[in-house]
């Protein structure tokens, strides 16, 4: 699978909310709702089914942070002609009446009613609640209140709304991806472009055809859709910024620089797109203190020894995510007994010089497969002992690789496993030489 792509799969994930912030809206709209419930349906018990959720959390579209939850309380049928008969705002008054049963439950809890909504802004600062009171019609539109101007009804499609982000969604498996992802955009580049308007693009971009073959292409393809249909100034402006990027991010990816085109999309999503560090001419996900790390030791302590797999015995890398491998290393010094690098590292043990490393892999790769290993080393003792190395060496059969603890500072090894002439597989695990913990 593509680099890049594995990217924006893990962008997604980073956008999306966690099971607790899930479950902090699963909470409060149900506290909310179920207050209501007992006050216009006291002779039922709430189960969910006087509530709807609407907006983001109702198309499933939301991203992090937490934000408002908009809900559709579904008011008994009856109560409609008792605020209808009112002679002054009915609407406010609905809202009102939500208002005080609901600050019986949230004494402490500021609340607000105007417009269509009743807001309730939580200390907790997760999810506040917008929640719109309202009678469900026949053909399943809601009629809904309006206080603003003296007062009027509305009539509103919730469920219309949402069923087409559904049913685009099945058809294209990424319109919610889509969505999403350019709320974040809209996040990061303080266009504050509003969801519905996302919406009704993205939904427009897809019915005339929109695609794009990878992620990368689908973003550049609706960068221009969006450019195209808006004649606001400002966002244009915005979205010619994207376009720009993400052009250039696949111009990037099209060469191989997968590292400058993970650059240019973190420049259009922000810090939720993952980075990449090149090593050995691969993009490998790493976490963002590792990232720093390296990056700064490659760039100080270049090695003119250095190989890479498909520069120098013409190996490219072809990564598969069902494979697995991992690295670690027995460790032989004195005053401890044998044990493993990672324990070392996690008992924050000091690795000394002059100690045996017998590296070995474990991974999932069925054979026939060769394997190939490459130690890196950084400091200044490598650097003048000219021992920065980053040769790749074949396996000598046992899948393992003997070494020495020489210079203090920080080193790698890497073990690549290759099937069919291509990379499949790769592993890495840090060495620190008399690193301090």
């Amino acid at each position: 699978m593509d680099t890049i792509e594995k990217q924006f799969e893990k962008f997604y994930e980073n956008i999306k909310l966690t099971p607790a912030q899930k479950e902090d809206a699963k909470t409060k709209y149900n506290g909310v709702c179920s207050k209501l419930h007992d006050y216009y349906y006291p002779n039922t018990t709430y189960s969910g089914s006087t509530k709807l959720l609407i907006g983001s959390y109702g198309k499933h579209t939301s991203i992090r942070p937490a934000r408002d939850i908009d809900v559709i309380f579904i008011m008994p049928p009856e109560k409609f002609a008792q605020y209808d008969d009112n002679t002054s705002n009915k609407q406010s008054q609905l809202l009102q009446d939500v208002k005080r049963i609901l600050e019986e439950k949230y004494p402490n809890t500021p609340i607000s009613a105007f417009g269509k909504i009743v807001k309730l802004e939580f200390a907790d600062t997760k999810h506040d609640v917008e929640l719109v009171p309202g009678w469900e019609n026949d053909d399943g539109t809601f009629t809904i209140p309006d206080s603003e101007n003296g007062g009027r009804w509305h009539r509103q499609d919730y469920r219309k709304e949402i069923s087409e982000i559904a049913e685009s969604d099945a058809t294209t498996g990424k319109t919610k991806f889509l969505i999403r992802s350019v709320k974040k955009w809209s996040d990061n580049c303080t266009a504050r472009t509003r969801t519905f308007e996302i919406e009704r693009v993205a939904l427009s971009f897809f019915a005339s055809g929109g695609k794009g073959t990878s992620s990368a292409q689908l973003f550049v393809n609706f960068f221009q859709y969006f450019l195209n249909s808006t004649t606001d100034e400002s966002l244009r402006s915005h979205l010619n910024t994207a376009l720009g990027r993400a052009q250039k991010a696949r111009a990037f990816e099209t060469n191989s620089k997968f590292e400058e085109a993970a650059d240019e999309w973190k420049k259009i999503f922000g810090d939720d797109f993952p980075k990449t560090i090149k090593i050995a001419t691969q993009e490998i996900p790493v976490s963002e203190g590792e990232f720093d790390k390296l990056t700064k030791l490659t760039r100080d302590y270049p090695s003119p020894d250095e190989e890479h797999l498909t520069d120098k015995h013409g190996i490219p890398f072809e990564i598969d995510p069902m494979y697995s491998v991992s690295l670690d290393a027995d460790v032989e010094q004195d005053g401890f007994r044998k044990s493993t690098l990672l324990s070392f590292i996690q008992s924050r043990f000091p690795l000394r010089k002059s100690k045996k490393l017998l590296f070995r892999v474990t991974h999932n790769v069925q054979g026939p497969y060769e394997i190939k290993w490459k130690v890196r080393n950084f400091g200044e003792e490598a650097k003048r002992a000219n021992g920065l190395r980053g040769q790749i060496h074949d396996d000598m059969g046992s899948e393992t690789r003997n070494e020495s603890t020489l210079y203090h500072g920080e080193h790698y090894v890497e073990c690549y496993i290759i099937k069919n002439n291509k990379c499949v597989a790769i592993g890495r695990i840090l060495v620190p030489i008399g690193k301090d913990y």
